[in-house]
């Protein structure tokens, strides 16, 4: 099974990088973020690879909603230091994206909005929240971690 993470990259909480680690071991296949930690910051965002003229932010964004369009899962790693639910405006689009494309959503936590998230794009999330699943992944077993992410694609009707 292969995926993709979403979450806010920050120095002050490196929990989708432990949770990109834990899901690799569990036998899944993610393909972003491409590294376990932060490289560098891109015109004031936070990146985990080096832009180049070969490889540029734009590519790699493209790449990554190309990922999120063909893989089976969409994983939201939605904690932020201390704010556990915590989706921002890049996250939420993602989302957004992974329900137009009949995507299961896999969240930590209940969803909280940042206020710089569109209305019509929570609004989108918010209507069709019965297309995302909330559990605390990070928690569990590497098997009971695949178990569930299988269960979760294969009982999905999006």
């Amino acid at each position: 099974m292969k995926s993709q993470l979403s979450g806010k990259f920050s120095k002050k909480d490196s929990g989708i990088f432990a949770l990109r680690k834990k899901l690799i071991k569990a036998g899944i296949e993610i393909e972003f973020p491409f590294s376990d930690r932060i490289v560098g910051e891109y015109e004031g965002i936070t990146m985990t690879f080096v832009p180049t003229p070969e490889r540029t932010f734009y590519d790699v964004e493209l790449a990554f909603f190309g990922a999120i369009r063909t893989n089976s899962v969409h994983i939201v790693h939605n904690k932020h230091d201390k704010d556990y639910g915590y989706v921002g405006e890049s996250a939420s689009v993602e989302i957004a994206y992974a329900i137009l494309y009949g995507k299961p959503g896999v969240l930590l936590y209940k969803p909280k909005f940042s206020g710089k998230v569109h209305s019509a794009v929570k609004r989108l999330i918010e209507t069709n929240s019965g297309k995302l699943f909330v559990k605390r992944l990070d928690l569990l077993s590497k098997q009971k971690m695949a178990s569930y992410l299988l269960e979760a694609v294969e009982n999905f009707s999006g």
